[in-house]
C-alpha cells in the first residue's frame, strides 16, 4: 500500500490518484475471508468416516453396526453413526469437532444422541467458533439407543457456531454416541421416517428415509398348517398412485416392527392413510395402534390409534402426565373407505391436534414440557402393551389397511397437514380417492389340511353359529356369528353370505356391527330372519349393550332403504329394543326367570300373529336351577310384543346335560301335526356337557292357546357326535324345515392362532317326522351339486369278499369326499367303513354299527389330535335301529370335518385332526363275514366360486 501511494504522487495526476486509491479499496492484496455455510461437513457420517470433522484423542469412529453385540437397536439415521464405544471403549477419550457454520433460518438445531449420561465429561455442545463458549449441551441417557434432542439457537443466528462432541469420562458408559445434526432442516425436511409400503411381496417394510428394512410380522409367513405365504399385500389401480400398494393388517398377526427408533420428543408429526376393515371392543380402554411407540403405564412414548365404533386418538406421555386428545364425534373413521390421518404435537404451544382428510378434529393442551421417550420397539398396527385374549391373541391391533406411513420431528402446520392429504387425493381423477376393495380372501387359506371347503364357512377369522336363514328374492340368506379381527370369540357380529341353493355359497359384507349410538353397541349376537307384511325381510337381533341391565334385548334391523336389495347388504337397526327381559316374568309358581340370560329370538308368523321365542333360564325363588326356558311372545305388528309365558321348561335335576339355561331355540313344523322343538344347552358356569350336544322334544302346537305339548319330556338328542351344535332353522319356500348347526372345531387357542380361522357350520339338513314318531334327519338333496365329478370314483355293489372289495378301492384316497354305503353282516356283529386311514393303518377313523347293541358309532382313538384340545377322541354313539340289518350310511368327508347319516334318523358329526400326510385312504371293515350292498364314492368340490 505504501508503494501504490509513491506512485500516485510521481504521476502527479489527481484523476489517476482517485483512481487508484478507489482501487486500494475493491481489490485488496489479500483476499477477504468467505462466510462460512450455513451447513455442517458431513452432518450424519454417511461418508462411513469422519470427514469435515476434526479429532482429538481416541474416543470416535464410525460405524454402520445397527446393534452393539450385547443388544439392539441403536436407531441411527441411515447406515452410518458415531458410536463411542467402538474405538476404545469406555476408557478412551477425545473430542470430535464439526466444521464452522453461520447459523441461519429459525435456528433451530437438532441431533441425535445415545450413550452415557454424564453433562460435565460427555455431552454434545453447540459451542462458538471463535472461542469454543459453550451455547447448548447434551448428554446421553446411559442407553445405547438414540433420542433426538432439539435445540433453539434463535439467540445466536447469524454467528460462526460448531459442533463439539466431548469424551472426558471413564468407567461405566464412559462414552457417547452422535449422527443425524440438523440445522434448521437444511440436513432434512423434518421427516424422520417413512414407510410406504411399496413392496407388493415379502417380509419386510422399508424407511425410505433411513434405508432399513423392517420385519413385518404375520403367522403364515412361517406356516403350520399350510405352506407359507407372504403378508396380505394390497394392490388397487390405477397403479404408481400413492395408495396403489399397502399393507394389509389382518387384525391379529400382522404388524411391522423398528428398533431403536429414536422418536422425537420436542415436537412431532405422526400421519397415515388407513382403510380400517372393522374397529374393536378396546379391550381395557387402549387403541388399536396405527403407530406406536408407549409403555402408558410408564409414562412413555406415544400412540396414534383407533377406539371403539371408528373414534380415534392421539396421546403421548407429555411433562410427566399421559395426555390424550379425540375425534370431535362427527370425525369417527369410516370403514373400507381411505382416510388420511394426522397427529401433531409441539412443545412449545403444548398443543396436540388431530387432523382428518385434511381438516382439524380434535385440539388438546397438554402441560408443559416435552414427550417422555420410550426405548422399546415402534410398531405399526399393533399396540406395544397389548392385551391378550386368551393368553394367546393381541387385542388392540389394527384390522385393515395401512400406507404412506410418516413421522416428522417437527409439528406440521394445518396448512402442511391440508397439502400432505391434498397431494394424494388430487393425484387420482375427480380428486377422488377410489374405494379400496378390502373383502376377505379365502385364499389365504390355500393348502390348508384341515380347513373345510364344501361346508359353510367364513371367509377369514372366526365364526360361530349361522343363523336367520331367510329366503328373499330367489336367493338364500345366511348369517352368522362373526369376529372380523381374528380366529377368537370377542366383538362379535352378523356375518352374511347368499345362495342359490342353500350348498353353494358367496360372502357379502357383514350385515351388522356393535355401533355407537345404537341398540347394539356391545355385541350383536345370534338372531333370527323373517319379512313383514310387505314381503319386506326384518332381522331379530340379541342386542348387547353393557350400559343397561339386563345387557341383552331384543332388536330389529330392517333394510336402510326401501324396496330392499336384492342382496340385502344394507341394514340399519331400530333405536330402541323390541322386547326387553322383565324381572317379575311368570315362569310358574315359586319359581323365577334367570334375569340377564335373555337372548337368540327365533321368530315366525302363524295368521295374523307373530310368534317370538326368547332363551333363557328358570330357577326357584330360591335360587336353585330348574331348567332352560324358550320364553313366548306375540305381536300383530312386529314392533310391540306381549309375554305369553314359557313354551316349555326343561328339567335339570332330571336331565342334567340339557343346562341351566337354553340358547338357540328352534321351532319347526315336520308333519303329522307335529312341531320339534330345538335347543342348545348352557350353564352359566363351566360343565363337561357345553358345547357338545343338542335336545330335542317333539309335539303338538296350539297357535291359539299359545301351547306347546310334547310327546315326552324325555330330551332326545340330536346328534351322537360332539361338534353339532348352536342350531337355527326355517321352513323354506318348497315347504321343507331345514336346520343349520355350527360344527366347533374344538382345536387349541393356539390352533386357531396358527390356522387363522375357527369353526365352520354342519350340512343344511331336512327335517321331518318319522314314521315312528321320532325325527327324520337327511342332508339336502342339492348337496350332489358339489359332486366334482358327475361319475363317482368307484361303485361297487354285492360284494361279499370285504378283500376283494378293499382292492378296488386302494387308489380312492381323498379328503373331501361324499360316500355312500350299503352294508349287511353275515357273521359280523360289527361293521362299517374307516376313512382318513394311512397306509399303514397308523391312523384312522372308524364308523361301526354293532348287531347286538343296536348302535352305531364313531372311533377316533387314532384318528389323530393335532391341535385338538383333547388327546384322546374317544368313541362316540348312540342307539340306531336298522332296516333289518342293513347299514345305509351317507358320509361327508371334508378334510378335519367327517359327518355320518344312518338310514335317514341318526348322525355322528365329528371333527379329526391327522398327523400324516398319507391319511387319505378307505378300507371296509368287519369282524366277521359282511356284504358291501353297494358303496359309490364322488369326489366333492368347493362350495365357493369366487
Amino acid at each position: 500500500m505504501v508503494r501504490a501511494r509513491r506512485k500516485a504522487s510521481r504521476a502527479g495526476n489527481v484523476l489517476t490518484g482517485l483512481l487508484l486509491a478507489l482501487a486500494l479499496v475493491t481489490v485488496p492484496d489479500t483476499p477477504a475471508r468467505a462466510e462460512p455455510p450455513a451447513k455442517i461437513t458431513n452432518p450424519d457420517f454417511e461418508t462411513g468416516d469422519l470427514s469435515g470433522w476434526t479429532t482429538t484423542g481416541n474416543a470416535f469412529s464410525v460405524t454402520a453396526d445397527s446393534g452393539w453385540g450385547w443388544g439392539c437397536c441403536f436407531g441411527q439415521h441411515g447406515t452410518s453413526h458415531v458410536w463411542g464405544f467402538k474405538a476404545g471403549g469406555d476408557g478412551a477419550t477425545g473430542t470430535l469437532t464439526s466444521s464452522v457454520f453461520r447459523l441461519a433460518g429459525s435456528g433451530q438445531v437438532d441431533f441425535l444422541v445415545g450413550g452415557g449420561n454424564n453433562a460435565d465429561n460427555l455431552y454434545v455442545a453447540l459451542v462458538k467458533a471463535s472461542d469454543g463458549t459453550v451455547l447448548h449441551r447434551a448428554t446421553g441417557t446411559d442407553s445405547e439407543t438414540y433420542r433426538r434432542v432439539r435445540w433453539d439457537a434463535s439467540a445466536h443466528l447469524g454467528q460462526d457456531l460448531q459442533i463439539k462432541v466431548v469424551d472426558q469420562a471413564g468407567g461405566g458408559w464412559g462414552h457417547i454416541n452422535v449422527d443425524d445434526i440438523r440445522l434448521d432442516g437444511v440436513q432434512g425436511n423434518g421427516l424422520t421416517a417413512h414407510w410406504a409400503f411399496d413392496q407388493g411381496a415379502g417380509t419386510l417394510a422399508k424407511d425410505t428415509v433411513t434405508g432399513r428394512d423392517d420385519p413385518i410380522n404375520y403367522v403364515f409367513t412361517n406356516a403350520r398348517y399350510k405352506p407359507s405365504s407372504d403378508p396380505l399385500w394390497y394392490r388397487q389401480e390405477p397403479d404408481g398412485k400413492a395408495l396403489s400398494k399397502a399393507l394389509l393388517f389382518d387384525g391379529y398377526s400382522t404388524w411391522v416392527t423398528r428398533s431403536g427408533f429414536a422418536a422425537p420428543t420436542d415436537a412431532i408429526t405422526v400421519e397415515a392413510w388407513v382403510a380400517p376393515r372393522a374397529f374393536e371392543w378396546g379391550d381395557e380402554g387402549k387403541l388399536s395402534a396405527i403407530v406406536n411407540q408407549q409403555d402408558q403405564g410408564a409414562g412413555r412414548g406415544f400412540i396414534l390409534g383407533v377406539g371403539r365404533h371408528g373414534k380415534w386418538s392421539f396421546q403421548a406421555a407429555v411433562g410427566g402426565q399421559w395426555q390424550s386428545v379425540w375425534s370431535a364425534p362427527d370425525a369417527s373413521l369410516p370403514t373400507n373407505r381411505w382416510s388420511h390421518v394426522a397427529a401433531t404435537f409441539n412443545a412449545t404451544d403444548h398443543t396436540m391436534r388431530l387432523y382428518l382428510d385434511g381438516r382439524q378434529v380434535g385440539s388438546h393442551t397438554a402441560p408443559p414440557g416435552t414427550i417422555t421417550p420410550d426405548g422399546g420397539d415402534l410398531l405399526i398396527g399393533r399396540n406395544n402393551r397389548a392385551v391378550m385374549i386368551n393368553g394367546t391373541f393381541p387385542a388392540n391391533t389394527f384390522a385393515g389397511l395401512i400406507d404412506e406411513v410418516k413421522i416428522h420431528d417437527r409439528a406440521l402446520s394445518p396448512g402442511a397437514v391440508t397439502t400432505a392429504y391434498d397431494a394424494v387425493r388430487t393425484s387420482y381423477p375427480g380428486a377422488t380417492v377410489p374405494k379400496p376393495d378390502m373383502a376377505m380372501n379365502r385364499n389365504r387359506y390355500a393348502g390348508d389340511r384341515y380347513r373345510p371347503q364344501y361346508h359353510f364357512m367364513p371367509p377369514e377369522h372366526w365364526m360361530n353359529e349361522p343363523h336367520a336363514p331367510l329366503y328373499y328374492d330367489g336367493q338364500y340368506h345366511l348369517f352368522y356369528q362373526q369376529n372380523q379381527h381374528g380366529p377368537y370369540w370377542h366383538n362379535i357380529g352378523w356375518g352374511h353370505q347368499v345362495s342359490p341353493d342353500m350348498v353353494t355359497w358367496r360372502d357379502l359384507p357383514p350385515a351388522l356391527v356393535p355401533t355407537a349410538n345404537s341398540v347394539a353397541p356391545d355385541g350383536v349376537w345370534s338372531g333370527d330372519a323373517t319379512t313383514d307384511a310387505d314381503g319386506n325381510p326384518l332381522l331379530y337381533i340379541t342386542a348387547g349393550d353393557d350400559s343397561v341391565r339386563p345387557n341383552q334385548r331384543t332388536g330389529l334391523a330392517r333394510c336402510a332403504t326401501l324396496p330392499c336389495q336384492r342382496d340385502l347388504v344394507d341394514w340399519k337397526m331400530d333405536p330402541a329394543p323390541v322386547t326387553v327381559q322383565s324381572q317379575n316374568l311368570d315362569v310358574g309358581p315359586g319359581r323365577k326367570v334367570r334375569f340377564g340370560e335373555f337372548r337368540d329370538p327365533f321368530v315366525w308368523r302363524e295368521g295374523d300373529t307373530w310368534f317370538q321365542l326368547v332363551a333363557s333360564g328358570v330357577q326357584t325363588t330360591g335360587g336353585a336351577d330348574v331348567g332352560g326356558t324358550a320364553l313366548l311372545y306375540t305381536s300383530t305388528d312386529q314392533t310391540n310384543w306381549t309375554y305369553a309365558g314359557p313354551l316349555m321348561v326343561g328339567d335339570i335335576a332330571a336331565h342334567p346335560k340339557t343346562g341351566q339355561v337354553w340358547e338357540l331355540p328352534v321351532f319347526l313344523p315336520i308333519g303329522g301335526g307335529k312341531h320339534v322343538l330345538m335347543i342348545n344347552p348352557m350353564w352359566s358356569g363351566g360343565s363337561p356337557h357345553n358345547v357338545k350336544y343338542v335336545w330335542y322334544w317333539i309335539g303338538e302346537w296350539n297357535a291359539a292357546t299359545r301351547k306347546f305339548v310334547p310327546d315326552s319330556t324325555v330330551p332326545r338328542l340330536f346328534d351322537y357326535g360332539e361338534h353339532f351344535t348352536g342350531p337355527s332353522g326355517f321352513v323354506d319356500e318348497q315347504g321343507r324345515s331345514i336346520v343349520f348347526s355350527i360344527a366347533q372345531d374344538k382345536r387349541t387357542e393356539q390352533g386357531h392362532h396358527d390356522s387363522g380361522w375357527a369353526h365352520n357350520a354342519g350340512l343344511p339338513l331336512q327335517v321331518s317326522l318319522r314314521p315312528d314318531g321320532d325325527l327324520g334327519v337327511k342332508p339336502l338333496p342339492e348337496l350332489t351339486r358339489l359332486h366334482a365329478s358327475a361319475q363317482p370314483l368307484v361303485t361297487l355293489t354285492d360284494v361279499t369278499d370285504l378283500n376283494a372289495a378293499n382292492q378296488q378301492i386302494a387308489n380312492v384316497r381323498g379328503d373331501m369326499l361324499h360316500i355312500q354305503l350299503e352294508m349287511s353282516a353275515a357273521s359280523a356283529n360289527r361293521y362299517g367303513i374307516k376313512v382318513r386311514r394311512s397306509a399303514g393303518g397308523e391312523e384312522e377313523t372308524l364308523f361301526s354299527y354293532d348287531r347286538n347293541a343296536d348302535t352305531f358309532a364313531v372311533d377316533r382313538t387314532r384318528s389323530g389330535t393335532v391341535s385338538s384340545l383333547s388327546s384322546d377322541l374317544g368313541v362316540q354313539s348312540g342307539p340306531v335301529t336298522l332296516d333289518g340289518d342293513v347299514l345305509k350310511v351317507d358320509l361327508y368327508l371334508d378334510k378335519s370335518m367327517i359327518e355320518a347319516y344312518v338310514g335317514g334318523h341318526k348322525s355322528i358329526t365329528t371333527r379329526v385332526y391327522p398327523a400324516r400326510d398319507d391319511s387319505l385312504g378307505l378300507a371296509l371293515w368287519a369282524d366277521g363275514g359282511a356284504t358291501i350292498r353297494s358303496l359309490k364314492v364322488w369326489p366333492m368340490k368347493s362350495a365357493y366360486t369366487g
